[in-house]
């Protein structure tokens, strides 16, 4: 069985498995790889980038203001929700 939430945290591939490290460059495993590269991938990561270059240059701060609640599966993990707050350049 593919457990796909523990295939980016492998401590033999990567040197700090629980740390989130925006600079990490060691290839992980969001999109599959081969024949099961996810089809949108390319449309995912263009959305991705758009949404970023539109809305961090109006962004001052943004702050984690409560607790994360994670979803519980085996197949593809994330949060179910994250309370932020965002201050804006604006502000």
């Amino acid at each position: 069985m593919v457990l796909w939430a523990s295939g980016n945290h492998d401590e033999e591939v990567f040197e700090n498995p629980e740390t989130f490290d925006i600079r990490r460059t060691t290839r992980h495993l969001a999109f599959g790889s081969g024949i099961h590269t996810c089809v949108g991938m390319h449309l995912a990561k263009l959305e991705m980038r758009i949404l970023f270059e539109e809305l961090i240059p109006h962004m001052k701060c943004l702050e984690v203001v409560g607790e994360p609640k994670a979803v519980r599966t085996n197949f593809v993990g994330g949060f179910k929700s994250l309370p932020v707050q965002i201050t804006s350049t604006a502000s």
